[in-house]
């Protein structure tokens, strides 16, 4: 956010001695203003998926914890914390919760090569990192 706010500082300076480029810098500073927001609320988008996919649930960037707590910058997709916020009583059974941990980290492991998604949990439904979630819901029969 600091590179952000550098160059805003910046383009003020040029508005002050540079006449001639309002109307562009004034833009420019409007557009950082928005990347600067959208950075301060964690409300981020992979440019790269938002236009292959055209949908921007789908490229949604969220800055997570992993099991060892580092944060990680991950594309999360239609399993992002901001629209589906979950946990453990959402679901009726402990198959239903596992369904849908297993279907967040095949595309999470999908939009992020490389990243562990054993030591994700976006929702917090696995408590213990040993990969099942919602271990005192019932089983299902």
């Amino acid at each position: 956010m600091s590179v952000i706010g550098a160059l805003m500082l910046i383009v003020v300076l040029l508005l002050i001695f540079w006449k001639k480029g309002t109307v562009v810098l004034t833009v420019i500073l409007v557009l950082l203003a928005v990347a600067m927001g959208l950075e301060g609320f964690d409300y981020d988008a992979d440019l790269g998926k938002l236009w292959e996919t055209g949908s921007y649930s789908e490229s949604r960037v969220e800055t997570v914890k992993d099991s060892d707590w580092n944060s990680v910058r991950i594309i999360t997709g239609n399993c992002n914390r901001a629209e589906f916020d979950m946990n453990c009583s959402s679901f009726s059974n402990q198959g239903e919760a596992q369904a849908k941990y297993n279907e967040c980290a095949e595309e999470i492991a999908a939009n992020n090569p490389g990243i562990d998604v054993k030591k994700l949990d976006v929702y917090g439904l696995d408590g213990d990192n040993d990969g099942i979630v919602c271990e005192a819901l019932p089983h299902a029969l």
